[in-house]
Order: structure tokens, then C-alpha cells, then sequence
């Protein structure tokens, strides 16, 4: 249910319907199914029929096997936990090294005929890549935005051979940017070429001001620089487009309208007023590049932060942060730009990959810290607050020091986890509770939800072994591995509490969690890895990675259940355990 917390709508929905899910699956298997049963046995029972179960039948695996592991894992704590450590020091980094991508090899068949198509495409039109845009708004008939799109050109070919050079290239070699500076300077050279079209237009050469009222440049064009040129230039493309000239074909007004947008009906006899005799404004164009390899998220995100440090330009014709939409309508002659933002089906494609995946794997986090809280809250000691606040009222000390522990420890799990940010709420939670619910019940919290986060480390870590990169598939599984697993660590501790409740010794408790919850546990875990390797086998990449490490989150969570919890309750109660075994 941490996912509730996501503003992302897919994530939100995902957390309700497991939610539901798992709600039903308690009401079918913890419910229905024992019920069922049990109604079966009144039954056989009332035709003489119910035998008892023999004693020494192996299910699947001896008992004892099952006993030992458990017994051996506490016995040798300091051995586990060394061990547990030096592999979770060598995950945390492979884990921290993932990259976000977008393999088509990892969703379908990758002999398919879209698969192989794909692969065609990037290996012969490689340098195309997928076509972005730069949404630019404000005033575009602004000289300075021209001007800054200059500025913007300049700084994507300036850099080295270290930077990112994911941004397609011309045959010069140059980074290929079509934005409409370069449709005004096609629109220019047809007009040298063959300024008919124009003087029907009303463009008038003999005149000093072109009979428009806009400054010339030396060779008696209209000026970049001048504002009326601009909006006659505009209004001539988007009307009649860009004849052709040297060599050049025309292009058609249409095109043109993909990379400048009018407001009101311009007037075809006169392209620099609208057909109600105002200057038609222009708040909007598009700036188009290409991105090579846009399926690799790794190599998108330094390009498109590049990006938009070459932005700068803009940046310096905006007031806010471009990134900021701002209204249209406060665009000034200091400030013309409102928004420029980059766009695109490449650009949306990372982002929202990128959002969701950060997205889940914030709530993951979130959820192993609301899981130590349900758990803190479902441990909680039998006796009333106000008593146990008289108890503590009596040694102040040691109160003290058993509330400002388990503040502490909160606070220190929260920050690693979540920041500074939710720091100050957790740390007074942790406060309130450990006067509600006690102290003692955190700790047990916390012993049942550790082996499953060291779970999910090393779940991230065979990913990136196994040569996969963070997508929806593998983040979804990291964050399924949070829920599946602590059922069985649950399952182990609560069956300890009950033999240590029953006044059997640590040694003893362990053994009978192995030999009875242990068999439960390892059952659930063959059958279920079994189901998911034969996922596995699809020719589908979805389906065979989902299958994958469904297997590979089944399997580490019933080590985290049989081996590295009775390690963590062999720890706390190892002088016990050594004294027994002597």
C-alpha cells in the first residue's frame, strides 16, 4: 500500500490492486481453504471414516534436515551474518550501478518480425535515430529568440570527445537541428533567387522598408533582427511556404506550421497582418533534433541533461526556470521566452520509464519502513500504555534509554532510506509508538523485515549479473519481493514467539520452526519456483524475465526465512544457544 503514496496513477492503481489481491488470496487460502478442510474432516469423521495422520511420513524433504538448517544457522550466527555482509557489500554496489533501458529483446520474442525489424533499423539508419522536440513558447517573433536558437546550435557542436554524442549528426558532421531559423534562411534565399512570389505578396524591393515598415540587411532582404521582418516572413511561409530556390525544393506551408504557430487566420494577401488587420502573434515553435539509440536510458539521460545545459540561451530569455511553464501572456521584449522544454516520443518514453521506475523504487523503500511499523504494531506488547508508562516512570534511565534506542535506530533507517525529508516525522512516530506499543516489539520488527531488504540487495544485484537493466519488469519483481518474502520470515518468527511462549529454550524453539514452518515454507518455495521457471521458458522476454526472477525472489526469500533470520535470532540469543549446545 506504499505505492498509494506515488503521484504517479499506474503506481497507485498497481498498490490497490494487490492490495486486493493479497486481501483475497488471505480470505481463499487463510479462510476458505482451512474451512473447506475442516468441514471435509467433520465429515469423514461422522462416516468413521477420519484416520490419524502417521507420524515419520517425509512430505518432501526429512524434518530433521529442515530442523538442522535452522539449528546450524543460529549455532554459527557469526558465520551467516559475516557471510551475509561480504556478499551484501559486493551486491550494494552492482545494485547502485543499474541503469534504466528499454531493450525491445526484453518485452518480446526477439526473432520476431517487430523485434528484428527494430534491429534493422538501428543498425542501418543508426546515425537517423528517433526524431525530439524543443517546445519553445512566448514571443517568437522576438528577434532574440532567433538569435538564441543560434546560440542553442552553436553550443551542441562544441563539444569534446568525452561528452555525450547521442544527438544525430549531419553528413557534415554537424548535430542536426531544423528549427525555424533555418526555414527563415531557406525563406531568404528563395526570395534572392526569385523574389516574385514576395513582391505578390507585398513585399515591395524599391521600398526602404520593403513596404512592410521592417529593416533591410546590407543585401536588401528583410532583417533577422527586426521584428516586423520576422512577422512578414512568417505569415509568407505559413501561407504560401518557402519557394524553391538554388537547387532547394519548395516546402509546403504545412511543414512549415510544424515548426512556427500563428494565432489567428493569416491574411493570404497580406501574410504580416491577420484577416481582422492586427500582427498575428506567434507563441509557439518547435525545435527538432534526433536521438540515436533512445532505447538506451543510460546513454539518454547525459544526453538530454546536455541538452539542456546547451539551452542556455533560452534559459537567459526566460524569467523562471524553463523548465517551468510560464503564462504566454507576461512574454516581454526582455523576457520572450515562457517555456522551453525538450519533447518527443524518445524524451517521453525515458521520462516516463524513469519516473516510474524512481517512482517504485521510492515506494519500496517506503514500503520496508511501513512494513517494520505494521509489524511493530503487530508485535506490540499485551500490557496498556499507561502501565508500561508507570513501569518506565519508575527506572527513568533505562526508559530512557530503550525509547531513545529504538529513536535512533528509526531515525537512522528512515534517513538511509528515505532522506532527510521524512526524518523529522518518523523520528517523533517512533517516539509516540515506543510508548504505545513498547520498545521490545520494534526490534522483532525490525529482525523480521531486515532479511527481506537484504533480499531485495541481492535480488538487484543477480540483475545486474544476469546482464538485464532496471525496467518495468525488474523493478516491479524487487518491489513483489518486498511483499512475498517477509510472509515467510512472518511465518518463521511467529512460530519462534509461540515455542518461546510455550517456555522452550532457543535451541528447541528453532528446531521446531525448521522441522514444522520450515517444511510449510520450503514446499510453498519449490512449488512456486517451479511454476516460475516454466514461465521462464517463454519465448517472450516479458514473460521469461518476469518468470526469471520471480524464481530468483521465491528462492531468496526462503534463505532470508531459514537462514538468515534464526542467524539474527541466533545473535541476540547466543549465549543461550552456545550454553545449550555445550
Amino acid at each position: 500500500m506504499a505505492n498509494m503514496t506515488s503521484n504517479i496513477a499506474a503506481l497507485r492503481s498497481f498498490g490497490i490492486e494487490a492490495g486486493l489481491g493479497v486481501f483475497c488470496a488471505f480470505v481463499l487460502t487463510g479462510l476458505w481453504v482451512p474451512l473447506v478442510r475442516y468441514d471435509f474432516d467433520l465429515w469423514l469423521e461422522s462416516r468413521g471414516k477420519l484416520q490419524d495422520e502417521e507420524e515419520g511420513i517425509i512430505h518432501m524433504v526429512p524434518e530433521s534436515w529442515l530442523a538442522a538448517v535452522t539449528t546450524n544457522s543460529a549455532r554459527h550466527a557469526p558465520a551467516v551474518a559475516a557471510l551475509a555482509i561480504l556478499i551484501t557489500a559486493m551486491a550494494v554496489p552492482m545494485m547502485l550501478s543499474l541503469e534504466g533501458d528499454f531493450q525491445v529483446e526484453d518485452f518480446i520474442e526477439s526473432e520476431s518480425d517487430l523485434a528484428v525489424g527494430i534491429a534493422l533499423v538501428n543498425e542501418r539508419f543508426s546515425d537517423e535515430g528517433e526524431p525530439g522536440y524543443i517546445l519553445l513558447e512566448g514571443d517568437m517573433a522576438n528577434p532574440k529568440v532567433i538569435a538564441a536558437i543560434g546560440g542553442l546550435r552553436n553550443n551542441v557542436n562544441s563539444h569534446g570527445p568525452d561528452d555525450s554524442d547521442q544527438l544525430t549528426r549531419l553528413p557534415t558532421g554537424e548535430v542536426e537541428i531544423i528549427a525555424i531559423d533555418t526555414i527563415l534562411a531557406l525563406t531568404k534565399a528563395a526570395m534572392a533567387w526569385n523574389s516574385t512570389p514576395f513582391v505578390a505578396a507585398g513585399w515591395d524591393p524599391s521600398a526602404e522598408d520593403g513596404g512592410i515598415g521592417c529593416d533591410k540587411d546590407p543585401l536588401g532582404l528583410p532583417s533577422l533582427g527586426d521584428r516586423e521582418c520576422l512577422v512578414f516572413l512568417y505569415g509568407f511561409a505559413l501561407t504560401r511556404g518557402v519557394p524553391e530556390s538554388g537547387g532547394y525544393p519548395p516546402m509546403a506551408p504545412s511543414l512549415v506550421a510544424e515548426y512556427i504557430q500563428s494565432v489567428g487566420e493569416i491574411d493570404y494577401e497580406s501574410p504580416w497582418l491577420t484577416l481582422s488587420g492586427e500582427t498575428p502573434g506567434y507563441p509557439r515553435a518547435s525545435i527538432r533534433f534526433g536521438i540515436s539509440s533512445p532505447e538506451q536510458f543510460a546513454l539518454v539521460e547525459p544526453a538530454l541533461a546536455q541538452l539542456e545545459a546547451d539551452m542556455a540561451p533560452l534559459q537567459e530569455l526566460s524569467r523562471n526556470p524553463m523548465r517551468v511553464q510560464g503564462d504566454i501572456s507576461s512574454a516581454d521584449d526582455e523576457y520572450p521566452v515562457t517555456w522551453a522544454i525538450p519533447t518527443g516520443e524518445p524524451v517521453i518514453r525515458f521520462v516516463a520509464a524513469d519516473s516510474m521506475q524512481d517512482e517504485m523504487q521510492g515506494t519500496l523503500l517506503l514500503g520496508v519502513v511501513m512494513c517494520t511499523i505494521t509489524l511493530w504494531w503487530g508485535f506490540r506488547e499485551e500490557t496498556s500504555a499507561r502501565q508500561r508508562w508507570q513501569e518506565g516512570m519508575r527506572d527513568r534511565a533505562a526508559f530512557a534509554r530503550r525509547v531513545g534506542a529504538t529513536v535512533a535506530v528509526t531515525a537512522g533507517i528512515t534517513y538511509l532510506m528515505l532522506g532527510s525529508s521524512y526524518l523529522p516525522f518518523f523520528a517523533v512516530l517512533a517516539l509516540v509508538l515506543s510508548i504505545l506499543w513498547g520498545t521490545a516489539p520494534f526490534f522483532v520488527a525490525a529482525v523480521t523485515t531486515g532479511p527481506i531488504f537484504v533480499v531485495i540487495i541481492w535480488l538487484y544485484a543477480m540483475v545486474e549479473l544476469a546482464g538485464y537493466g532496471l525496467n518495468m519488469v525488474t523493478v516491479a519483481i524487487a518491489a513483489m519481493s518486498l511483499g512475498v518474502g517477509i510472509d515467510y520470515v512472518i511465518h518463521l518468527i511467529e512460530r519462534y514467539r509461540e515455542e518461546r511462549e510455550k517456555g522452550a529454550t532457543p535451541h528447541i524453539s528453532l528446531a521446531a520452526v525448521g522441522s514444522a514452518s520450515g517444511l510449510a515454507l520450503f514446499g510453498s518455495a519449490v512449488s512456486d519456483i517451479a511454476g516460475f521457471m516454466v514461465i521462464n521458458q517463454s519465448k517472450m522476454g516479458f514473460f521469461s524475465t518476469f518468470g526469471l526472477f520471480c524464481a530468483a525472489m521465491i528462492g531468496l526469500s526462503l534463505i532470508a526465512s531459514m537462514i538468515l533470520t534464526p542467524a539474527v535470532l541466533g545473535l541476540l540469543h547466543r549465549k543461550s544457544l552456545v550454553s545449550e549446545h555445550s
